[in-house]
């Protein structure tokens, strides 16, 4: 009998802002949901314990396709039914418990139930160190649920952590070239790249490709994903040179695999038309973005959030070339799939808000701008409001949050934020990203700036 392993976010997946969890922990055999499921709760006390981890799996399943369908209500009855089933027959302190649980845990985190989820998550942690011991594997899968629940919140100084144990733990287990251990260097490479820490992300990238140069019968998409973060990560460090070959030949590993009519393709386009608008090279980064963009909404559908991303790339580099116009366009068309396909607080939708004030601003257009401003921070705001039917927060009384006149800037090209008249503060005016409060800042992942103390 295979036992339930959560899955894990694809680098790829990382590159295209688009998270699923239910997609990756729903196996085959989640599409048939048995007869036994049906049997009482009072009828277990008389199944042998084989029997009863059958059942245990099945309800598992259950509660995991009943998610799938949109039932969330009757997907979280069926897990806790599960925890109930699982402490009656092994114990409160059996790792059986525990992996009941992490189901249950699963389900409010896809519902963006994170204190609901991070309390069932550390609940299992703990009686899988006391039954099994800090060094296991499963419980750096725990550790695994743990750090993914806190990089969705933002918390990056406390999901760093928690992914160099499970990298550490699963070395020793399974050995430096295991796929089990190259996904916990991705993983960890990733959330560099994303905070900027582009020298600790880059010997990962390169350890991560390596190996998977190396293994015979290697998914060529994930070597393709690989190359194109690496790449984006020496492009962040102006280092073209060196990021130009690698989407080279992340581009033609696509087409060999897929054609030159297929969506992954379109992403190694669109990240190497990225790296030639950076440079200037404006007539040529055009021409990939607009054959990114068709293939996408060929083989997407035209309100797809790729699409969405196509559009706004073009109108990002239309904007670099003055063609306003143009660039609101596009801007708002990408505005419009977005809306319908993400939900609010959507850094994708973020980005779109914020490009259409400095836009505006751009041209003067200041009652547009703090039109689209308004509609920024309402949506920061609608996605910082407290979870519905989730635990009480815990106010800490001992700090207050500083109260904020005026804005908080950020750097695209920067993980750190600033006030306003940081001296450390140098941007272009196109790079600035304003934020209402630290708490929106935050929120978008940035560090706060050690001189200012914003």
């Amino acid at each position: 009998m295979q036992k339930f392993i959560p899955g894990m976010n694809s680098i790829t997946s990382m590159i295209k802002h688009i998270t699923t969890f239910e997609n990756h922990v729903l196996r085959p055999a989640a599409n048939t949901i048995k007869v036994a499921l049906l049997i009482t709760l009072a009828t277990l006390c008389i199944l042998p314990v084989y029997a009863t981890e059958d059942l245990l799996t099945d309800m598992e399943t259950k509660a995991l396709v009943l998610h799938k369908e949109g039932r969330y209500s009757d997907a979280v009855s069926t897990a806790k039914e599960s925890i109930k089933v699982a402490e009656d027959t092994f114990g409160p302190g059996h790792p059986r418990l525990a992996r009941s649980m992490s189901i249950l845990g699963l389900i409010h985190f896809s519902q963006g139930k994170y204190s609901y989820a991070e309390s069932v998550y550390m609940k299992a942690l703990k009686i899988d160190e006391v039954a099994l011991g800090k060094d296991h594997p499963v419980v750096a899968t725990d550790l695994d649920n743990l750090a993914l629940l806190y990089q969705a919140q933002g918390r990056y100084t406390e999901c760093i952590p928690l992914y160099k144990s499970v990298l550490e733990i699963r070395k020793k287990t399974f050995g430096p070239d295991k796929p089990i251990v190259v996904t916990s260097m991705s993983k960890l490479g990733s959330v560099y790249y994303s905070q900027g820490m582009y020298e600790e992300a880059i010997p990962l990238f390169k350890q991560t490709l390596a190996i998977q140069e190396k293994a015979s019968g290697s998914d060529q998409d994930s070597i393709v994903a690989t190359l194109n973060i690496l790449a984006l990560t020496y492009s962040a460090q102006g280092k073209y040179d060196e990021a130009e070959p690698l989407l080279k030949r992340a581009l033609a590993i696509s087409e060999k695999n897929h054609g030159q009519y297929h969506p992954e393709y379109a992403t190694s386009l669109n990240n190497l038309a990225g790296l030639y608008k950076v440079q200037g090279k404006y007539t040529r980064s055009l021409q990939l973005y607009k054959q990114a963009l068709s293939i996408r909404e060929g083989t997407l559908g035209t309100d797809h959030p790729d699409v969405a991303t196509s559009l706004s790339n073009m109108a990002t580099l239309y904007f670099s070339q003055a063609r306003y116009a143009e660039a609101e366009d596009l801007y708002k068309r990408a505005l419009a799939i977005n809306e319908k396909a993400l939900k609010p607080g959507h850094p994708d939708l973020a980005t779109l808000l914020n490009n259409l004030v400095v836009l505006y601003n751009t041209q003067g257009k200041h009652s547009q701008a703090k039109h689209y401003h308004e509609r920024l921070m309402s949506t920061w705001d609608s996605a910082l409001k407290p979870e519905s039917n989730t635990l009480p927060a815990i106010r800490d009384t001992t700090h207050k949050e500083k109260s904020y006149s005026g804005r908080v800037y950020a750097s695209k090209n920067s993980r750190l934020f600033h006030r306003r008249d940081c001296k450390e503060l140098t941007y272009k005016e196109e790079d600035i990203i304003g934020f209402q409060s630290r708490k929106h800042a935050m929120r978008d992942g940035a560090i706060p700036c050690k001189t200012c103390n914003p």
